[in-house]
């Protein structure tokens, strides 16, 4: 599951994306050689229009994603917040998932990608949930919906609200030491761990 969190994070964080038409700004589409996404007016849960994102091919086996960072609201910081939306999915072969990640200046980063929760196959609209705590220092907010592998995922009014304290968080949490530059050049590995490669 971390070889999972870490393309996750590899996605997000890499510069390979694109803007995507027809998605609406301020959503990205990640993968256009491999993915296709936009928004249609064929089965909306509720509207005119929801978002999708479908393989191009028939057997891929790489990932998609639409997503967007956010900056916190005022009223979300010291808070605990509970992400909704409604999300159908065809013929997904592997997984698909939605996920959110809060990342702050100390370097905490809250995260859940629904690596424990994937979904697959044919399902209908459900409404699937996600609660994380949102620090005082939280610096940037990503969101939005993956999928890896073959299929097509629907997702339709994405939701942010403040909840209780007693209701339990779905993700985890991970420290990230932030240091200054080193080894820039490569020479700094010991004669132990050189290799002749």
């Amino acid at each position: 599951m971390r070889v999972l969190i870490s393309m996750i994070l590899f996605i997000i964080l890499n510069s390979s994306y694109s803007l995507a038409e027809p998605l609406p700004r301020p959503w990205v589409h990640h993968n256009q050689e491999h993915y296709e996404a936009g928004i249609t007016t064929k089965n909306p849960f509720t509207g005119k229009y929801s978002a999708y994102i479908r393989s191009r091919e028939v057997e891929a086996d790489t990932m998609g994603t639409i997503w967007q960072a956010i900056k916190p609201r005022p009223d979300w910081f010291g808070e605990r917040v509970r992400m909704t939306v409604y999300m159908r999915t065809r013929s997904v072969k592997d997984a698909g998932g939605i996920f959110l990640r809060v990342s702050t200046y100390g370097g905490l980063i809250n995260y859940d990608y629904m690596y424990d929760r994937v979904v697959r196959g044919d399902t209908d609209w459900q409404k699937r949930m996600i609660i994380l705590d949102i620090p005082r220092d939280t610096s940037l907010i990503d969101f939005g919906v993956w999928i890896i592998g073959k299929g097509e995922v629907q997702v339709d009014d994405f939701r942010f609200d403040v909840v209780d304290n007693k209701l339990h968080v779905t993700g985890t949490s991970e420290k990230i030491d932030f240091d200054q530059p080193g080894n820039l050049d490569f020479e700094g590995s010991t004669e132990g761990e050189k290799s002749g490669n």
